[in-house]
Formats: structure tokens, sequence, C-alpha cells
């Protein structure tokens, strides 16, 4: 049996899904939300929980309401630093349903003691909402909100990042259209 990571996944469920048309952690992939696809992949993590604006009713997994009223990730990621026992945080936006235990097992393994932040760089795009981050940046964190400056791309560049480079990878495909939802749908039945 595969050892328990010592940290925390946060599962980001509160953007608007706009371009997609309704929530996309309820979109359904093989009969399973795709909340519930990352929630397994995530079950690697000493803890798991699920980050948004609001707890929907229907929701029967550990929730932390987003702290601030901005519509940003790094609004969920200040919630999950905050709310955090562990002095690690997996990040991962619910726009990733092709992503897997294994490959998140993979990010940790490559952690380095003297960084503060791992992210992935995937299908030539640096992964934000799907890597590791240290509780050690919070202060970094607040002084970039306070400035009103909301990007975590902004953010990187303050702290010790460490990037792992995976190539054009299918598990980092973004869901973000009903375009993305059917080729995710397509790739995973040809997989069957």
């Amino acid at each position: 049996m595969s050892t328990t990571i010592p940290a925390s996944a946060y599962i980001l469920i509160g953007g608007k899904s706009l371009r997609f048309g309704s929530p996309k952690w309820q979109a359904e992939i093989q009969k399973k939300s795709v909340l519930n696809i990352i929630w397994n992949a995530c079950n690697i993590f000493e803890n798991r929980y699920v980050v948004g604006k609001e707890n929907p009713s229907q929701l029967n997994k550990p929730f932390i309401r987003d702290e601030l009223s901005i519509n940003a990730p790094i609004n969920g990621l200040y919630s999950a630093l905050n709310h955090s026992k562990t002095d690690w945080i997996y990040l991962l936006s619910c726009d990733l349903p092709l992503m897997t235990s294994h490959i998140l097992k993979s990010i940790w393994d490559s952690k380095k003691d003297e960084s503060d932040v791992i992210i992935p760089i995937a299908n030539k795009k640096t992964q934000t909402t799907c890597g590791l981050y240290n509780k050690r940046i919070l202060p970094i964190l607040e002084d970039e909100i306070q400035n009103n400056s909301y990007s975590i791309y902004k953010l990187l560049e303050k702290t010790k990042r460490q990037h792992i480079h995976f190539g054009n990878n299918i598990h980092f495909t973004n869901m973000n259209t009903l375009d993305d939802y059917q080729f995710i749908q397509s790739y995973i039945l040809k997989q069957l």
C-alpha cells in the first residue's frame, strides 16, 4: 500500500464557467462527475477539500468558502493556504478531469527542499492551478492581494518556484468549452 502524501488537496469549483455554460465540476464523464473524478485522483493526499464561492447543497465533501470576494484562482489559493493544517497544499482546478494520481505523485516526488512552489508546464502552458504551494508564500500572497494584483503568474515571479516539464500531455487538457468536454469524453471512450 502506498504512503499518503503529507499535503492537502484543494479542488477549485468557484469559476463562473461562462464558456462552458454550466458548472464544470458537475459535468459527467462515464457517469461520474468531474469533481468526483478529480476527488478520486487526489486520494493520495492526507486531506481533500473543495473550494468555492458557495457550498452547493448537493455536495457531500468537505468544503471551504473563498475568503475574498474577487473572481480569480488566487482567491482559492489564498483561502486554501489560510485553511490548511499541512505545510504543502495541492491546488487543482476542476478544469482538468484527465488528471491522475500518478501525475500528482510524480509532481510531489520531484519537489526540492528549497522550493516554495512546484508548477507543471504542459501543452506549452504554465499550469498554475495544478501545482504544489507551500504556506511560506502566504506573506507574499497577502502583499499581492493588498496591492490588487490577482495574477498567480505574477505571484510566482516572487517565489522560489520549480517547474516540472511534461511536454505535450493529454492529462493536462483544459476543459473550458463544450468542445473540450466532447474531446475529453471521446478520449476516455477510446481508452476503454
